[in-house]
């Protein structure tokens, strides 16, 4: 069984599951539920075959317990009879779960993936600059890239330009874990990054 590590963070429990067993393998190891099979079958790609069993017998070892996933209508998971905040995120061949009592948010991101065609739709004219300064630019604007996507899975509002309204604060990449954002200069965030076999996972929550 490929679930890789729990890791208690102040945002909330986290767990990492790496892809590297078979699909039919992680179907005998799922209970479906008819509405679980159903959703399921519409997945014509194994990969994201994959990801949606692994996400799911991820969550069933962080609760201990059988646990449905349900989508709101902006398409963001919430846990069916249970009152903690779920966040997902997949890379390549990881998927990572934070469940929370707070508003949460989480992305992981091989740290080799090139979105430098991306750049100037994410980053603010300030975080360039940072990111420059930066010993290895690749990473910071990897992280960056990461720390946007977790605050917006992590807040209800809609529509949002990340390269204008969400702001990364200055921090010390190298040395410092915690850093904070804010989204319309306004609602404050708090942010948490690691590095996990060549992937960044950052977690948010307000």
């Amino acid at each position: 069984m490929p679930f890789a590590e729990k890791i208690a963070t102040k945002a909330g429990v986290l767990g990492i599951w790496k892809f590297d067993e078979p699909l039919s393998s992680l179907i005998s190891q799922f209970s479906f539920t008819p509405a679980e099979q159903a959703e399921f079958d519409k997945i014509k790609n194994e990969k994201r075959k994959i990801e949606y069993l692994a996400t799911r017998l991820l969550l069933q070892q962080l609760v201990n317990k059988k646990c449905e996933i349900e989508y709101l209508k902006s398409g963001k998971p919430q846990l069916k009879n249970n009152n903690r905040n779920i966040s997902i995120s997949h890379s390549a061949n990881f998927v990572a779960v934070i469940l929370s009592s707070q508003k949460v948010g989480i992305d992981i991101e091989n740290s080799s993936r090139n979105i430098e065609k991306l750049t100037g739709k994410f980053l603010h004219k300030k975080e360039i600059s940072e990111i420059e300064k930066a010993e290895n630019k690749q990473f910071a604007t990897i992280l960056y890239w990461c720390a946007k996507e977790a605050l917006f899975k992590c807040t209800d509002d809609d529509g949002i330009q990340f390269n204008k309204q969400i702001i990364i604060h200055p921090f010390d990449i190298k040395i410092e874990q915690n850093f904070t954002a804010t989204l319309d200069n306004k609602k404050q965030f708090k942010l948490w990054h690691l590095i996990y076999e060549n992937n960044i996972i950052v977690t948010c929550v307000e």
